[in-house]
């Protein structure tokens, strides 16, 4: 786990290494054990490399990293899967000089060129230059768990990538203006990312590589990119439930075993919620050791989740750590985080997420493995429901009423549906036809709070929200487009401002495609969401968590601390800076509080 830096200049072949060692150390945090810079012998390429030792922890495993005098690399990530990978490379005659993933990822892509990455299983981010068919070959993981920022510049000669956006201005060679479509986004739909286009970011010109992409740069400087895996809207209608349960027993806990791989300390996160705590049950399978688990608790009892966080803490027989945020330290804390997180954030549970990583640093644990993933492909969240009504009330009545009785009955007895509810359903064209013009005529309801000048020249004519009419449509999209990639950006800013690894078992990319195959009733099924989790993993959870009804997460009390005493002052000085440069409306609701002192915070560093 690391972070990556690079230069490459395809007209002056002038790569500067002082650009290179200022851009390193920018994002040293993201690998405090050894930073290196390397040189093409032309100047015409430059990586830097920051190192957080994982995997084999000596001088062997550095980076950037040579192979066969013609490959070579800078490298974020873990292969979960490298040493059997290794052992076939072995058997067609390779050899290796160390004990690392990052040497078999590149004698990966001298056997197999840019098919390499469908062979990996694993988190990464990297870049290899080719000095047999003088290239730049950049890939970034199937969810993009590891980051990859760009700026390209054709006319100019410059391509400059980084792990973080920061990195990139460091260089001198990128100039550093805001993307107010991205801020209009995010104030007007809570976004943080464009739905329009996932490359984008709150810079203008600097760019994300797309989650299961890769991109190549020739000598002339002519820029391709491609798609290299996606999620398949297949069923699978003749599985049992029987047989899906078993496999994916058998899947995740795989999982789970290939990420315990490490040569340093490590725990995990537990919120107490059904994700977190499998993981935990999950790596206790594998795991005899010392374990430790590290959580967030607040004062609020309605967020509390202590009494499920201690009951998987006596099940698993663990050490719990904890910490409890509060409103001094989201005072304390904000500035850091965005100055890591670089973009802004829209929810209050990051500092829960930030202050967990800290206190896992803290305790000397440098690997974390947590939960993200699952909500999104197994529909954890509310809004799947309503989607899996939808399908149902088209294609199959009884069955749709008696979902609709089950999630009453097992969840909510305050369950219900409204009119708008049959109207996106019976009449799916004319819905997202009055939504679009809604949008174009008046704008959302956030929109209102916007200055009219700011509101007119970025709003969108076309509704960001997506009408889907299949639970599989939904969490293909949440999964692979909008939704997770946002938590998996808070994962990876959050842990490696701290020096620490987060390894993420739900996101074995065999799992994800076995789950998107079962059919809609074993995601959620009696009212239960992400029912074939649940029984699944029945045999080694406490039955509280496995059959838990209500979902919180690291969820803070963000509209108390906002009320708080210390924060009133810093948020009315928020809303007259936004009012004074035309973003915000003379008049607001209290609950966009939030979004406006994030969004000020964020523009005004």
């Amino acid at each position: 786990m690391c972070g990556i830096a690079g230069v490459y200049k395809f007209y002056s072949k002038d790569v500067d290494e002082a650009d290179l060692n200022k851009m390193i150390v920018i994002q040293n945090h993201r690998g405090p054990d050894d930073s290196k810079t390397w040189i093409h012998s032309e100047n015409k390429i430059g990586f830097g490399h920051n190192r957080l030792r994982i995997i084999d922890l000596s001088q062997a495993a550095s980076q950037p990293m040579t192979y066969q005098g013609l490959y070579t690399i800078t490298y974020n990530g873990e292969l979960y899967n490298y040493k059997p990978l290794k052992e076939k490379l072995q058997q067609k005659g390779y050899q290796f000089n160390s004990q690392s993933d990052t040497e078999v990822l590149l004698a990966m892509y001298a056997e197999f060129g840019i098919d390499c990455l469908q062979h990996l299983d694993g988190m990464f981010a990297f870049a290899i230059w080719d000095e047999k068919k003088q290239r730049l070959f950049c890939a970034r993981d199937r969810f993009g768990e590891k980051p990859f920022h760009y700026y390209y510049s054709a006319p100019q000669g410059n391509f400059v990538f980084a792990s973080e956006i920061k990195t990139l201005f460091a260089s001198g060679l990128v100039p550093k203006e805001f993307n107010y479509r991205m801020v209009y986004h995010f104030l007007a739909n809570e976004m943080v990312e464009n739905p329009f286009n996932f490359e984008e970011t709150f810079y203008d010109n600097i760019s994300r590589l797309e989650a299961a992409h890769y991109l190549i740069i020739d000598g002339t400087g002519r820029l391709q990119k491609g798609k290299y895996w996606e999620l398949k809207n297949e069923t699978n209608h003749s599985i049992s439930e029987k047989d899906a349960v078993e496999k994916f027993q058998e899947l995740f806990l795989d999982s789970v075993r290939t990420r315990l791989q490490a040569d340093v300390p490590f725990g995990t996160s537990l919120s107490g919620g059904l994700d977190s705590s499998s993981i935990l049950c999950a790596a206790r399978q594998h795991y005899k050791g010392d374990l430790k688990a590290f959580s967030a608790r607040f004062k609020d009892a309605k967020l509390d989740e202590g009494k499920y966080i201690e009951a998987v803490v006596k099940h698993a027989q663990v050490k719990s750590i904890q910490t409890t945020p509060d409103e001094n330290t989201f005072l304390d804390s904000v500035e850091k985080i965005l100055y890591y997180q670089e973009e802004p954030f829209s929810s209050a549970s990051i500092v829960a997420q930030w202050e967990v990583m800290k206190l896992a640093a803290n305790n000397d644990v440098k690997v974390l493995i947590d939960g993200q993933g699952s909500d999104e492909y197994l529909a954890g969240y509310t809004h799947f429901h309503f989607t899996y009504l939808k399908e149902l009330f088209i294609n199959n009545r009884t069955t749709f009423y008696e979902e609709v009785r089950n999630q009453r009955e097992n969840i909510n007895p305050n369950f219900s549906l409204g009119l708008q509810f049959y109207f996106q359903t019976i009449f799916p064209a004319s819905f997202d036809k009055l939504q679009s013009f809604k949008n174009t005529a008046f704008g959302s309801e956030k929109d209102k709070f916007l200055h009219y000048d700011f509101f007119r020249q970025y709003q969108e004519k076309q509704n960001p929200f997506n009408n889907f009419l299949t639970l599989k449509e939904a969490t293909n999209y949440f999964t692979t487009q909008y939704g997770l990639h946002k938590l998996l950006r808070f994962a990876d800013r959050s842990s490696m401002a701290h020096s620490i690894e987060v390894r993420l078992p739900f996101l074995n990319h065999n799992l994800v495609e076995f789950t998107h195959s079962l059919p809609a009733d074993l995601l959620i099924k009696n009212g239960w969401s992400k029912y074939v989790l649940r029984k699944s993993m029945e045999p080694y959870l406490p039955q509280e968590i496995t059959w838990r009804k209500d979902k919180l997460g690291f969820q803070a009390p963000q509209l108390d601390w906002l009320k708080s005493p210390t924060i009133q002052p810093i948020m009315h000085e928020a809303t007259q800076w936004m009012k004074t440069h035309h973003i915000l409306n003379k008049k607001y609701k209290k609950e966009y509080s939030w979004l406006i002192l994030i969004m000020y915070l964020f523009l005004r560093k």
